[in-house]
């Protein structure tokens, strides 16, 4: 008799609501909001509102992605790449490049290459370049390095594979090249870049004059996301995969970013959905470590000393 696969509580009723949800707003900022301005009923500050108010949506955005890259979306394999894939089209970025991307996070979590912060004296780039890369990376670099290396291997991999071999340094590097190099994830990375391309271009055309506010929103989504997922590795124990700070936030915010602050507990049990996360929190004895903001403020203090060991800030 076989054995039967183990079916997880995972919330994929509410995954696939706050996915329609997500996808409505985006949506109609980018096709019904410039159709409003196009023809006069609707006033361009209330476009500005708009765009501000899908800022810290974005994060939202990605953290809903982020849960079908772990496989907490749904039980079922297709639904959570189907999902995760129609998403990041609106995203605007290939799922293949946001999942490998990340599980390379987890693969090589606070080792060189992915302790960004920390001023790397065997490096061969100075110390001014490594201060501005950090700063970098920390304010929209994220964001852009997902879209830009989609659209960098979309094309000929003859003519890519010379320039992202410069790029490679560090282990995570490597693995991460080697991984979307496979010809069945550059074949999914072209279709999604595709259908990218066919969202956003006829997107920009409509917004004409108001390009600007499209422009805002994109780089809005990449302060976000950049800044606000670093706060939780900044200054933290190095060499260590669960590395990561558990970070105090009200419960709405909380729940409105899909409780991505009890960061910790994300790195120890990646298979927790993100509404069991507050419980395994509480099962497992975890604790709080510092408060959110001032965290993520503490970011600005820039490069931080090279560490022995398993040091926090």
């Amino acid at each position: 008799m076989e054995a039967s696969i183990q079916i997880r509580d995972l919330p994929f009723a509410k995954n696939r609501i706050l996915s329609l949800t997500i996808l409505f707003l985006f949506i109609s900022f980018h096709f019904l909001l410039p159709l409003g301005l196009l023809f006069g009923s609707f006033p361009v500050w209330a476009a500005w509102v708009f765009a501000a108010a899908l800022g810290p949506v974005s994060y939202t955005f990605w953290n809903l992605i982020h849960e079908s890259i772990h496989g907490n979306f749904s039980n079922e394999r297709k639904q959570n790449h189907f999902w995760g894939r129609f998403l990041c089209i609106v995203f605007g970025a290939p799922y293949s490049v946001l999942k490998c991307s990340h599980l390379m996070h987890h693969k090589f979590n606070r080792e060189p290459g992915d302790r960004i912060e920390f001023y790397d004296p065997n490096s061969s780039k100075p110390r001014w370049f490594q201060s501005l890369n950090y700063y970098f990376r920390i304010t929209v670099a994220t964001y852009i390095f997902e879209v830009g290396t989609g659209l960098l291997l979309s094309l000929p991999s003859r003519w890519t594979k010379p320039i992202t071999d410069r790029f490679i340094e560090y282990p995570i590097e490597e693995g991460f090249f080697k991984w979307i190099y496979r010809p069945e994830i550059l074949e999914e990375l072209r279709k999604d870049i595709f259908w990218i391309l066919a969202f956003y271009i006829p997107s920009f055309w409509l917004f004409k004059n108001n390009w600007p506010l499209l422009v805002f929103l994109l780089l809005s989504r990449s302060f976000f996301i950049s800044f606000f997922d670093n706060a939780y590795h900044y200054g933290k124990e190095i060499n260590d995969k669960n590395s990561a700070f558990n970070l105090t936030l009200p419960k709405t915010v909380s729940a409105f970013f899909l409780h991505f602050n009890y960061h910790r507990i994300h790195h120890r049990f990646p298979g927790c959905s993100w509404d069991r996360l507050p419980k395994q929190m509480e099962v497992c004895g975890e604790t709080w470590d510092k408060s959110f903001m001032k965290q993520a403020w503490s970011q600005w203090g820039g490069l931080l000393e090279p560490l022995d060991g398993k040091i926090s800030k």
